[in-house]
């Protein structure tokens, strides 16, 4: 398929969306740049060790982790000056 070809099939399948949730994501795909091999590796490495964690049972329900994230939001919240 040539370029040309290729952006008005695309262009087509774009004109057809009418869901805005749609829309958004195709125009995330197309403005985010894709990851590098270095985030990659960051991400699968950070992903095999969630996994270990996992499996050996280092896990928490939502209320504690909700609990963790509301104590780390307020140690990090910055206060306004003159507050």
């Amino acid at each position: 398929m040539t370029t040309a070809a290729l952006k008005k099939k695309i262009k087509s399948l774009v004109d057809a969306k009418t869901g805005t949730k749609a829309l958004q994501r195709i125009h995330d795909l197309l403005t985010y740049p894709a990851l590098d091999d270095r985030q990659k590796r960051a991400l699968t490495e950070r992903l095999d060790l969630a996994e270990e964690d996992f499996k050996a049972g280092r896990v928490m329900g939502a209320e504690e982790a909700r609990t963790r994230l509301r104590a780390s939001l307020k140690a990090y919240r910055v206060t306004p000056a003159g507050g």
